[in-house]
């Protein structure tokens, strides 16, 4: 047994709305000077009478990055990369612990990325896979996801049930995690074998018809030997949405075995099936500029044909050594291979020429992809403290093999359909769902089959990187890292558009700098610069370069360059258990341009343009960043953060793209959530999330296509019945807000729908 005291949770604040610029450094600066009048006037001061609440309990599955005190304050990185703690890092970095999973109610990667101030969910479409796709501070990040440091291999739809805590590192980090990274990376950290007996189940039941099983169970075999199993059964509709379902299964089992006093192996294992009937959402009314209002429950596949299909399954070894009191290793081996198959029904080409709109209709016609991921790769990290220096070193090989071959569809679906309509490669006569009362039972006779296309992808990444941490004195830090980047595509097409073998390879060396000022001992104001690169085809999902694929058109070129430089500040406030971030940051990447992509003609069909791609483009993003994460009392807690963005193509090829913004992107942003405990047994908190209009295209809004903005609320309760049982509630989207996720390219425009009200009971069994 242990005592502990219950640390209050609350997050992601509403910040009141500022202009980038001379405006924000100001703000920066006036946090730093308030904070140190706020300090320490909390948790510790001496003629308030704060009530102190003790759990009799077993703490085994507490976080260990966390603030035992504060569990939504995280205090270090999982990464050994990364070896000062978040307060002195020069860099931006938004971490969730489990607490604040377990808060929200949050099961999935997406779900918890929809409240998260600076990132906006993507859809996936034909030109890239439909799964967790992301944008952070306004660039595309679906490939720079990690699982415990190592990239994640391909775009699939994630669980969370063994994931300890999510790292979301913002702007260039080609230091850390190699190419891409232009917005940031997002580490999803495992849960690990710990030195304590403990067991936890969790049984949910919900609205729509949720049941959700979860399991986690850790035991110390010997005092060498520890064992973690964490295991996942779920399935569920979709709140407000007809027909929608996801069965899922999955579980992850790892040992830690400690071979001497000095060194120690940890073997994991993860699993994860997905079962789902997919939903691309309702249709875009182009004419008015805005998705179609109609029923929000409408859905628009076809029961018969639709799917979306994933699995996991990688293993990894890691080897951790300490071979002297200075020096220490870390070799990490993972072998992944992952698969991604669905036919999705896109609501897309609305037939409104009909003089009566009660027979308008929408094209039933699918997407469909049959990709398989494979992944291996090592990472040797050699940490080495000298001095005032700690110097990370190392090298990091991998291969990646991505394999799509999507499924055919007879050139006439629909014998009834309408010869005339608008004719879709391989689908020229789609069925047609009446736009206001569609039919998913509507038959569908013709056999699943696989095409004769198909495209491999291999991607070879030699890397070397050493980064160096100096602590200069008691006020001053310096940091810097570089990493070299030897790189290697080929993408292999058989059949399809473009039949053939398309290559880029090449080296590129990226940087990071930070120079951090302690005026306090819990504060701290940095500068720092980094950089990161984007060679042709490092999104190996993207079928055309502006999905980061690889083609005819870029192939040859270099990869793009972006930089960004960031001023900002960090307080541990109220007794250093609330920790304040402000920072200020600029963007820039040195993009490509394509001149070219898709035209409607006047009959309605579309035609392909040639693509040419230079390097002669440039695109900004600055923004604002304040966040809030931690405990202001031992009742309450809060999470949360405001992101103002600015986003403008400075120069391009294509004059008319010139002065316009980025597409996927939510220029304001932000979330709270807040927790109080009203007993030593009930706490309650809620959460509000605001997202600006998000306007539609592939890189560059195209044209004036846009989802609106909204606000969401969520509530959630907790209650401890005994010592061993805790009951917690969970309402999502409280007032039924009807409200999208984002939009797919203007071409052809539709619209994700997010999910309804829903409810959850869970019942926490710790033993």
């Amino acid at each position: 047994m242990s005592s502990q005291r219950i640390p209050q949770t609350l997050r992601n604040a509403a910040l009141t709305t500022a202009k980038a610029g001379s405006a924000g450094l100001l703000s920066v600066a006036l946090l730093s000077t308030a904070s140190l009048a706020a300090d320490r006037i909390a948790f510790d001061a001496p003629d308030k009478d704060i009530e102190e609440v003790i759990v009799e309990g077993r703490s085994g599955a507490s976080n260990p990055y966390a603030d035992p005190m504060a569990p939504f304050k995280i205090d270090r990185s999982s990464s050994s990369k990364l070896t000062q703690s978040i307060l002195d890092a020069a860099k931006s970095i938004t971490i969730i612990p489990k607490e604040l999973i377990d808060d929200t109610g949050a099961n999935t990667f997406r779900d918890l990325m929809r409240i998260q101030p600076g990132v906006t969910l993507g859809t996936g479409e034909g030109g890239n896979a439909f799964g967790d796709r992301v944008f952070i501070r306004g660039f595309d990040a679906r490939n720079d996801i990690y699982v415990d440091g190592i990239r994640d291999p391909g775009v699939i739809s994630r669980e969370i049930f063994a994931i300890e805590q999510i790292e979301i590192f913002k702007g260039p980090s080609s230091v850390f995690g190699g190419r891409g990274t232009t917005g940031g990376a997002v580490n999803m950290v495992s849960k690990a074998p710990s030195d304590k007996n403990f067991g936890d189940i969790d049984l949910t039941l919900g609205t729509a018809n949720q049941k959700r099983i979860t399991v986690d169970i850790n035991h110390v075999v010997t005092d060498r030997l520890s064992i973690r199993a964490n295991g996942m059964w779920h399935d569920s509709d979709v709140a407000g949405r007809d027909d929608i379902y996801n069965k899922r299964w999955g579980g992850s089992i790892a040992g830690t075995y400690k071979i001497t006093d000095t060194a120690k192996l940890t073997l994991d294992f993860y699993h994860l099936e997905t079962d789902s009937l997919p939903d691309w959402g309702v249709p875009y009314d182009v004419t008015n500029n805005k998705p179609f209002d109609v029923d929000r429950n409408n859905f628009y596949g076809i029961l018969s044909r639709d799917f979306h299909k994933n699995n996991a399954n990688i293993i990894t070894a890691r080897l951790d050594v300490e071979l002297s009191e200075n020096l220490s290793l870390e070799t990490t081996m993972r072998y992944g291979k992952t698969w991604n198959a669905y036919v999705i029904t896109a609501p897309e080409n609305a037939r409104t020429t009909d003089p009566d709109p009660a027979n308008w209709t929408v094209p039933a016609g699918a997407k469909t992809r049959n990709q398989t991921n494979r992944y291996i790769g090592n990472q040797t990290n050699l940490i080495w403290t000298v001095s005032n220096h700690t110097l990370v070193g190392g090298f990091e090989y991998s291969k990646e093999k991505i394999q799509n071959r999507p499924y055919n569809f007879d050139t006439a679906e629909d014998p009834n359909g309408d010869p005339a309509g608008i004719p879709v490669p391989g689908r020229n006569n789609p069925i047609l769902q009446n736009l206001w009362n569609p039919d998913s039972s509507v038959e569908w006779i013709w056999p699943l089959a696989l095409s004769g296309s198909e495209t491999t992808s291999e991607i070879t990444t030699k890397a070397i990187f050493l980064i160096d941490t100096i602590d200069i004195n008691e006020q001053w830090q310096v940091f810097g890292g570089l990493r070299l980047d030897d790189y290697k595509v080929v993408k292999t097409s058989i059949g399809g558009r473009s039949p053939g073998a398309l290559t880029n390879k090449g080296t590129f060396l990226n940087w990071h700098a930070g120079v951090t000022y302690k005026p306090a001992e819990n504060g701290s104001i940095y500068i720092s610069y980094g950089s990161s690169s984007n060679p042709p085809g490092e999104q190996v999902d993207g079928g055309g370069s502006a999905y980061g694929g690889i083609t005819d058109s870029n192939q040859n070129l270099n990869p793009e360059r972006n930089k960004s430089f960031e001023l900002g500040t960090k307080w541990a406030l109220f007794d250093e258990h609330l920790l304040v971030t402000a920072a200020v940051f600029r963007i820039e990447k040195t993009a490509f341009d394509v001149t070219g992509g898709f035209v409607r003609n006047p009959d309605g069909s579309f035609s392909i343009l040639p693509e040419v791609t230079t390097l002669d483009g440039k695109i900004r993003v600055d923004g604002i960043e304040l966040g809030l994460s931690g405990s202001i009392t031992p009742e309450l807690s809060i999470f949360g953060g405001v992101t103002l963005l600015n986003t403008k193509v400075i120069d391009s090829a294509r004059s008319n793209d010139i002065g316009k913004k980025l597409a996927n992107v939510a220029e304001q942003s932000f979330t709270i959530l807040a927790k109080y405990q009203i007993t030593s047994d009930l706490d309650f908190g809620a959460i509000a999330n605001y997202s600006s209009k998000i306007l539609g295209g592939a890189g560059v809004a195209g044209g004036t296509t846009f989802i609106p903005s909204y606000v969401r609320f969520d509530a959630f309760a907790n209650y401890r019945i005994t010592e061993m049982i805790k009951v917690s509630l969970n309402v999502q989207n409280l007032t039924d807000k009807v409200y999208y996720d984002s939009l797919y390219r203007n071409t052809a425009p539709f619209t994700y729908i997010a999910p309804g009200r829903s409810a959850s009971l869970t019942l926490d069994i710790e033993f």
